[in-house]
């Protein structure tokens, strides 16, 4: 690995889940009992398609990242073949991180230690909450006592980078049920947790709920202050608020995640999967039968791609930078990437937004304000 090695994510998807819940408008199908073999076979073989053109550009794997659907419904031996295909092709870079998904009702102690054995290094498990009411209005599989019986079974197994998600923002919950969770995952002492807000997706079972009355959002003064509530915990209990919905302890940021943000080359493979390497941002073929169509005929199964170029590159560097509540936008960073002065490009928009309370324009940054995370939609349309 030379010393110009870039690094590059790597991303499988995996569209298979037990059930689907009743929030999810993720690509995945319900009722799999497995992963088909069959589909193992692609992602490795949409793998080596693109092995030549990353070691051509002297890319190499900074992290490995299996998401879904339901990555857990994976053997332990298809996890591993997904993982060596990935190194043997293409070398790893120091301390590469390998992150796998989970759902607590499709793990158990032998699974995890297989999966270890594998190769992961880091397990996110989708907790999303510890109260059982709000688990069965979600449609969840697990009640809570599973899901702390999971990561207790992590801990045994020697996973020493655990991750959980939690939302909030949950329809018909009682007060104080989401800090309550929050607060629970806590005393868990995990490594990373995701507390994000529930987006409510038009054409799920929830969504028709809401509709029909069966169910009830609660309003945005109340997300709102559950949200300052949990960042508020999280900080007093030394999570490092790393990004909008993203708080780590020391030394255990995501680094898949956050190279998202920074704007890192990344290759996603399998049904709907994104990818984004020098500039070339693409989405692939969401239905299976052209999935294998196109790896059967050794092509890339891409649906649509564009190119990132000029001023919405730009645009959108920033855009993502500002979700990053320390980091912010790097100036220097900025030009050593765009060979221009980020401080000219957006002049107006820094401008409009300090004057708005938003952003904080600092000697070498800008960074967002409470304000400005709170309300980092109108942050981000102002570079885009």
């Amino acid at each position: 690995m030379s010393r110009t090695t870039r690094p590059v994510g790597v991303y499988f998807h995996i569209p298979f889940c037990r059930r689907r819940c009743n929030y999810c408008d993720f690509l995945s199908t319900g009722g799999a009992t497995g992963v088909p073999d069959e589909y193992a076979d692609a992602l490795l073989a949409e793998w080596g398609l693109w092995a030549d053109t990353l070691r051509r550009q002297d890319l190499g794997v900074r992290s490995i990242y299996v998401g879904g659907g339901t990555p857990s419904l994976l053997e332990p031996l298809q996890l591993g073949r997904l993982i060596d295909g990935v190194r043997s092709a293409v070398p790893a870079m120091p301390d590469c991180e390998i992150t796998i998904e989970s759902n607590p009702d499709s793990l158990d102690i032998s699974r995890i230690h297989a999966y270890a054995g594998a190769g992961i290094n880091r397990l996110s498990v989708g907790v999303q909450s510890f109260s059982d009411c709000s688990l069965k209005r979600l449609g969840r599989l697990h009640d809570a006592a599973g899901a702390e019986r999971a990561l207790q079974q992590a801990r045994e197994a020697g996973i020493r980078n655990l991750s959980l998600d939690l939302m909030y923002g949950l329809p018909s919950s009682w007060p104080g049920d989401e800090g309550a969770s929050l607060r629970h995952a806590i005393e868990l002492s995990p490594e990373h947790i995701s507390w994000y807000n529930l987006t409510l997706a038009a054409g799920t079972p929830l969504a028709e709920s809401i509709a029909e009355g069966r169910e009830e959002m609660p309003d945005d003064d109340t997300v709102l202050a559950t949200m300052r509530e949990g960042w508020s915990l999280l900080a007093a209990s030394g999570f490092e608020h790393y990004e909008i919905s993203n708080f780590a302890r020391p030394g255990f940021v995501s680094q898949h995640n956050l190279g998202y943000w920074l704007f890192t080359d990344y290759v996603g493979l399998g049904l709907g999967a994104s990818g984004f390497v020098s500039g070339r941002r693409w989405t692939n073929v969401n239905d299976m039968a052209g999935y294998f169509a196109a790896i059967l005929n050794r092509r890339l199964p891409v649906d649509s791609e564009e190119r990132l170029e000029g001023r919405l590159r730009e645009g959108e560097y920033a855009m993502l930078r500002m979700r990053l509540p320390g980091a912010g936008l790097d100036f220097a960073a900025f030009g050593d990437l765009f060979r221009e002065d980020a401080r000219i490009i957006f002049r107006d928009a820094l401008a409009r937004l300090m004057g708005d309370g938003l952003i904080s324009v600092l000697e070498d940054r800008a960074v967002c304000t409470q304000k400005g995370l709170e309300l980092n939609n109108l942050v981000a349309g102002a570079f885009i």
